[in-house]
């Protein structure tokens, strides 16, 4: 009996590790993903920005979706599709805030390793 309750914990923890992932997204060159981030709308100047340091990914997509849309003004989401233009791994930063301002309100990042 007290072998078996040596050999879970070592096995649950095993479990764990292998789990663990590198990246948020893995795809291959030529593939698509696709991030959604909450949005107050355009009406309040603030919109996601991409911090584009490399040339791994390209955006080939962006669009804001209202809750609301018999709202002018309603908040939503915005999507971002990005494609695997070369191999290697980078991180996707997008910062939300005010083109013309420089005070990020929020930041999101995502790691990404492109095959």
């Amino acid at each position: 009996m007290k072998r078996l309750k040596i050999a879970l914990p070592i096995f649950f923890m095993i479990l764990c590790v292998s789990c663990n992932k590198d990246y948020d997204y893995e795809i291959g060159v030529g593939e698509q993903i696709e991030i959604t981030l909450e949005s107050s709308g355009p009406s309040t100047g603030c919109c996601w920005l991409w911090d584009k340091k490399d040339n791994i990914l390209d955006s080939v997509k962006r669009e804001f979706i209202p809750y609301d849309e018999s709202y002018n003004g309603s908040p939503g989401i915005e999507r971002w599709t990005f494609v695997g233009k070369h191999k290697g791994s980078t991180v996707i930063r997008l910062n939300y805030k005010r083109p013309w301002e420089d005070e990020i309100l929020k930041s999101q990042e995502y790691s990404v390793k492109v095959r």
